[in-house]
C-alpha cells in the first residue's frame, strides 16, 4: 500500500483544553453504524476529510487533525452557524500560516456519521490559505472529539470507525470527570 502524507493542517493549544471534551458523547451500539467514508484532498492526497454535521447543519468538510488539540472551524462557518464565544477564554494558536490568539466558540453538537459529541468548545480558525495549496475545508476534527472513542482508519475501503472505547455505552470519560 503506497505511504500517504499526513495532512500538515494543525492547531496547538495551551489554554482551555479541560473545557474542550465534551459533556458527553453517544456511539452507535452496531460499529457498521459508526463508519462514516473519508476522502483523501489535497496534492497527493495530503489530507483526509470527513463529512461532519455541527449543531444538527451540514455536513460540512473537516480534516481529520490529530496533531489538533481542538477541533476548529473555519470562521465563514462559524459565523454561518451564529456560534457563540466563550466568554473569558482565548486560545493559542500555531499551524502553516502563523500563530496567535482564536477565538474559542461553544458548539451544541458533532455529528461525524452516527457517532455524537455534545457541548463542545472549538476554536476559529482562517482556512481561507489552505485552497491556495490545494485543501478546500470546512475546519479540522481534532482531539478533544476524537479521544472520546476507539477510531480505527481502514484505507483499503477510505473508511473511519468511530467505536465506544470500553463497550459499555456508558457516558464519556469526559462526562465522568465533568460530572
Amino acid at each position: 500500500m503506497p505511504s500517504r502524507p499526513l495532512p500538515i493542517l494543525a492547531a496547538l493549544l495551551v489554554s482551555a483544553c479541560d473545557t474542550a471534551a465534551p459533556a458527553r458523547v453517544q456511539t452507535p451500539p452496531d460499529s457498521a453504524a459508526g463508519e462514516m467514508k473519508f476522502e483523501m484532498i489535497g496534492p497527493g492526497g495530503a489530507a483526509m476529510a470527513l463529512p461532519v454535521h455541527v449543531n444538527g447543519q451540514g455536513p460540512f468538510r473537516l480534516i481529520l487533525d490529530t496533531g489538533a488539540t481542538l477541533t476548529c472551524l473555519d470562521r465563514a462557518v462559524s459565523r454561518r452557524l451564529g456560534l457563540k464565544e466563550v466568554r473569558g477564554v482565548r486560545g493559542m494558536g500555531a499551524g502553516v500560516a502563523g500563530s496567535g490568539q482564536m477565538r474559542m466558540l461553544e458548539v451544541d453538537s458533532i455529528r461525524v456519521g452516527a457517532a455524537k459529541a455534545y457541548d463542545l468548545t472549538v476554536c476559529e480558525v482562517d482556512l481561507s490559505h489552505a485552497g491556495k495549496i490545494g485543501i478546500e475545508a470546512d475546519g479540522l476534527l481534532g482531539l478533544n472529539f476524537l479521544e472520546e472513542f476507539r477510531v480505527t482508519l481502514d484505507f483499503e475501503r477510505d473508511v473511519l470507525v468511530l467505536e465506544d472505547p470500553d463497550g459499555t455505552g456508558d457516558e464519556s470519560d469526559a462526562a465522568k470527570k465533568k460530572q
